[in-house]
């Protein structure tokens, strides 16, 4: 049979025989029901959604911290503040955050921005998924998270962009459209936060997130670089932290054919058809030819916008393309975006009745922009600050050879330097039987690959993830134990 025809019948077979398997239709990160829970006299009320920017502006800031002080939680209790940051008034865009001052020794600890990728994905997935003090039981009740990332360290969770989570904007202009967008409205929201956080202004600050977030993180990373220097409030900026982040598609597109196949997820001929795809969607990203390519990347892997399922599905009968050894997605993932609808967290935590957007809107909007590249920002940033670049070894998504495909190509002055560098191993502790992982290092650059994790790495290894932003914050590195 020649090769073609049997390529044929291969995508008929994927795309006829195994239809049964379900969609994915919208990324993990944003398959998030939109929920509203409205007042009314005869149910519990949810109280009304606090906007801290009048107070700012107005000077109340000792009010606005007091008001924004999140009330416990059902089944635990952890001091921190919640509320919105108008970021546009002409579109009455507004961002919400969730800010957990450091456990131990708050006064000198840096300082963290935490932002989820989609695009579209709240935060509240990092929060309550991945590293947050908090974890959300099936019976709708929280208990407290061993290796909480503010148990050293500050963390702000902001959903991000507008549109996002319980963000919103009262207008179609208000969503961003591109990176320069996002970088002003978290510009913007963290100019309002250190006004009412005041004691945290000097503490080191960094951007950190994962997956689609490989574009927010350099981008509010450039964003202050640019602004800092003749602002009025600066911000102690130190770096960034970008985990199985999306950077370059267009070199990055190309290294799946041989990870699914070497992994065993593919077979010969449906590598064939991998590799003539992501060829069309490097040949497409080359002719600028932004949304067709998002569509190949689309109907290959991701799985949003199309009602049948992606060529990974079918091929794997998988609809986790997170961790390559679980098939679907844990249960326990799904259990937050209930859990904070829910009226007693809603008046918790400052939201009142506004909705809890799925994302959709925010990734219709930067479809143009998905599979563009912030190399060039990326580039500015690891010649001026500290950066740390991770992947989960098990990760599919944004897979660790892709990461290794796109760095040498970045243009910054250690590129030489990064492609001689050895790499050495890590353990978290030197009596460790397992390996924790493996690490690059050029001066104030690690690259970092964590065994035994996914794409929703501090899930699947929560002590070894730990140790590992542990490391790169302190400043004490990965070669000292």
């Amino acid at each position: 049979m020649a090769p073609n025809t049997r390529l044929l019948l291969l995508l008929l077979l994927l795309c006829v025989g195994l239809q049964p398997v379900r969609s994915r239709r919208c990324s993990s990160f944003f398959c998030r029901r939109s929920l509203r829970v409205s007042s009314s006299r005869r149910g519990p009320d949810p109280g009304k959604a606090l906007f801290l920017t009048p107070y700012v502006e107005d000077g109340r800031i000792e009010e606005a911290r007091k008001l924004s002080l999140v009330e416990p939680l059902p089944g635990a209790n952890v001091k921190s503040y919640s509320g919105y940051l108008t970021v546009n008034k002409a579109y009455n865009s507004n961002m919400f955050f969730w800010f957990f001052p450091a456990q131990v020794r708050p006064e000198s600890a840096p300082v963290l921005l935490w932002l989820q990728g989609g695009p579209g994905g709240t935060s509240m997935f990092g929060l309550f998924v991945e590293h947050g003090p908090y974890v959300v039981y099936k019976n709708m009740t929280v208990g407290l998270r061993d290796y909480p990332w503010s148990s050293r360290y500050s963390v702000l969770y902001i959903d991000n962009p507008v549109g996002t989570g319980f963000s919103f904007t009262n207008n179609d202009k208000g969503f961003a459209k591109n990176q320069d967008d996002v970088g002003r409205d978290l510009y913007s929201a963290l100019l309002q936060f250190f006004q009412i956080f005041t004691e945290f202004q000097g503490n080191d600050f960094y951007a950190t997130g994962e997956s689609y977030a490989g574009k927010y993180v350099p981008a509010i990373g450039y964003y202050i670089h640019k602004n800092n220097p003749s602002a009025k409030l600066k911000i102690n900026f130190k770096g960034v932290a970008i985990g199985d982040g999306l950077c370059d598609p267009e070199m990055m597109l190309g290294g799946y054919g041989d990870f699914l196949y070497q992994t065993g997820m593919v077979d010969e001929l449906q590598k064939q058809y991998v590799d003539q795809q992501t060829d069309l969607g490097v040949r497409y990203i080359q002719q600028q030819k932004w949304v067709e390519a998002f569509e190949v990347f689309d109907s290959v892997l991701n799985g949003d916008l199309s009602p049948y399922p992606s060529f990974f599905q079918n091929a794997t009968g998988c609809t986790n393309y997170f961790n390559y050894m679980q098939c679907q997605e844990p249960a326990d993932q799904e259990y937050f975006s209930q859990f904070v609808t829910m009226t007693e967290v809603r008046r918790a935590i400052h939201v009142g009745n506004l909705t809890f957007n799925d994302g959709s809107e925010v990734e219709k909007h930067l479809l143009q922009d998905v599979m563009k590249s912030i190399k060039p920002w990326l580039a500015v940033l690891m010649d001026n600050y500290r950066v740390l670049i991770y992947s989960g070894q098990l990760d599919v998504i944004v897979a660790a050879p892709l990461t290794e495909r796109f760095l040498p190509t970045v243009n910054w002055s250690g590129a030489d330097e990064y492609k001689r560098a050895e790499r050495f191993h890590w353990k978290v502790q030197p009596s460790d039987g397992e390996i924790a992982g493996y690490v690059r290092q050029v001066d104030e650059f690690f690259q970092v690959i964590v065994r035994g994790g996914g794409h929703i790495l501090p899930y699947d290894q929560p002590q070894r993830s730990f140790d590992m932003i542990d490391r790169f914050l302190s400043t004490k590195g990965f070669s000292v134990n």
